[in-house]
């Protein structure tokens, strides 16, 4: 960063924080229900957010009240998991104990807890750490939770462990400070590192949060050119290597020019013994080089818009001492949502992908599902995993053993994936209101009922990715869709059209402002515009792409809409 820029104030209280610590130990043994402004930004490192329960936060202000505070706190799971049944168990203990009942999958193919009370915060976290399931790094200015394709390591036929590769990243890129410990776990032991000297990210560690995912060219689950570094491995009958792509990520502010969603850019071919030193000069390059007095401006794809990815890689090949082979011709051919039954490659073993709508993991009136999933894992033993479309998967399942959980599925009505429409297997919403501090309008809670009413139009067997985020930081990763539904106000959102349901480009803004009233009229006139002018099995996203919006707006003003359920 250049010496006449100030520094923004969140790093001053990053470098000022003794490793991270800051205040938050005095503050937390206080009676106050919220945390300053300072240990706001550090709890991030800790993987907790301070946020409001936004539902009644007018209510309380008329009442003369301040806000009803809570916490999400979120764990860390490289590579998906596999979780084991004794972490699952802690997960649903805490959920119940500490939290809103619930658990969330992110993403990023972790966990979520919403709703957690200040007072409880600590007492969640000694629970969680229990069975070693961490909320350290989770969330902060470092490497975030390292994803990958989550069954890499056990598909049939499959030469390619990405979990391993996930966890090794995540390790080599874990700070040094002691202080979640010293905080959380009361100076336990347990992984104290000998030396807190952070040689990797330095006092200040990195100007905003760092994303890694791995992909399979089969399996785009997690689109992992949406990434700062996204990691495809070259498979033949072994692994050759890792094609390296730098400069993704997707958030962005309404009608802020300067800010914007990119694709990564392909930056090199590395072998795998060069992976790890390849990676962490990447994120030292961010490191010094990340605007660190703009924090709309800080994350590396501005870096690498700025410089050039030829330029970065003439800086990293000084780092590294030696050059960088060109990348490798790897095809992304598919995203897998890993759903239904599928075969292990250790023989006699299974695994089942289940859909989660939004990755909320609870028990309603129509499912038991939260119960059902604990019961099941409690008395078979499975392993579990988390997916990028925030779907779960059962591992380590015995071939003799499939029926009775089918029965267990019945029992508590757990659907199979042929039981929902193409069109709800292909939506992804993030949490957003009422506890997400950014969310400027609904995603989760209103998706499900945009979803019935086009289902109720005839249109759900439509296989058009449909993704909603509550503002333009793009958690459900809507400017990849083919629809993708942006919050801009209360009951008001953006609508994007031309993503890919490869992941692999941009979508483009359509309109802005559309009420959520108006959502499903609008949706149900693209899909009858675009059956009605595709080129034979052109997907949605391709039609849109290849006619241009402008010829979108022409053609949906020439045709009519069915606004009525069937009957």
């Amino acid at each position: 960063m250049s010496k006449d820029l100030k520094k923004s104030k969140v790093e001053i209280i990053k470098e000022q924080s003794n490793g991270l610590r800051g205040a938050i130990k005095s503050e937390l043994e206080s009676d106050s229900d919220q945390f300053s402004n300072e240990e706001y930004e550090l709890l991030k490192f800790h993987g907790i957010y301070q946020q409001d329960d936004r539902d009644v936060r007018q209510q309380l202000k008329k009442e003369g009240k301040g806000k009803k505070y809570i916490f999400m706190i979120r764990t860390k799971n490289p590579g998906g998991g596999e979780i084991t049944p004794e972490q699952w168990e802690v997960l649903n203990e805490v959920s119940d104990r500490y939290a809103d009942g619930t658990l969330r999958i992110t993403t990023r193919e972790d966990i979520q807890f919403h709703g957690v009370g200040k007072q409880n915060l600590k007492a969640a976290i000694q629970h969680l750490n229990s069975e070693l399931v961490c909320t350290n790094g989770a969330c902060g200015d470092v490497n975030r939770n390292t994803v990958a394709s989550p069954v890499a390591d056990i598909m049939k036929g499959s030469i390619f462990d990405a979990q391993a590769w996930a966890k090794k990243i995540s390790d080599h890129l874990s700070y040094k400070t002691n202080s979640y410990f010293d905080v959380w776990l009361d100076g336990e032991k347990l992984n104290l590192n000998k030396s807190e000297t952070e040689t990797i990210y330095g006092n200040a560690y990195l100007p905003r949060k760092f994303k890694i995912g791995i992909a399979l060219p089969d399996d785009n689950s997690l689109d992992v050119h949406t990434h700062d570094i996204g990691i495809i491995p070259k498979l033949t009958d072994k692994l050759e290597g890792f094609n390296i792509l730098i400069g993704g990520g997707l958030g962005s502010h309404h009608r802020q020019k300067h800010t914007f969603p990119r694709l990564s850019d392909p930056l090199a071919f590395v072998p795998p013994e060069k992976l790890i030193e390849v990676v962490t000069k990447i994120v030292e390059f961010q490191r010094d080089n990340g605007n660190r007095s703009d924090r709309k401006q800080a994350r590396f794809k501005y870096v690498v818009d700025k410089w050039g990815v030829n330029k970065v890689r003439e800086e990293l090949e000084k780092r590294l001492g030696y050059k960088l082979d060109k990348q490798k011709d790897i095809e992304i051919k598919e995203i897998q949502n890993h759903l239904g039954w599928h075969e292990q490659n250790m023989p006699g073993l299974w695994y089942v992908g289940i859909f989660v709508e939004n990755g909320r993991i609870k028990d309603t009136d129509k499912s038991q599902m939260k119960t059902g999933l604990l019961e099941i894992v409690k008395k078979f033993r499975t392993g579990v995993r988390l997916t990028p479309l925030q779907d779960i998967i059962l591992a380590g399942i015995p071939e003799d053993k499939i029926e009775e959980i089918k029965s267990e599925f019945a029992k508590y009505e757990i659907k199979s994936e042929e039981e929902y429409s193409a069109l709800r297997l292909n939506s992804m919403a993030c949490p957003a209101l009422p506890t997400c501090g950014l969310a400027l309008a609904e995603s989760e809670r209103f998706l499900p009922y945009l979803i019935d009413e086009l289902e109720q139009r005839g249109y759900g067997n439509e296989a058009i990715t449909i993704r909603m985020s509550g503002c333009p930081n793009a958690c459900s990763r809507p400017p990849v869709a083919e629809i993708g539904i942006m919050g801009t106000s209360p009951g008001k959102h953006n609508i994007y059209l031309g993503g890919n349901h490869l992941g692999t480009r941009l979508n483009k803004l359509y309109d802005e402002l559309v009420s959520e009233d108006d959502l499903a009229d609008r949706i149900a006139e693209f899909i009858e515009t675009y059956h009605e002018n595709k080129m034979n099995d052109e997907r949605f996203g391709d039609f849109c792409h290849r006619i241009g919006l402008d010829q979108i707006r022409e053609l949906t003003g020439k045709i009519s809409v069915r606004n009525q359920s069937p009957g």
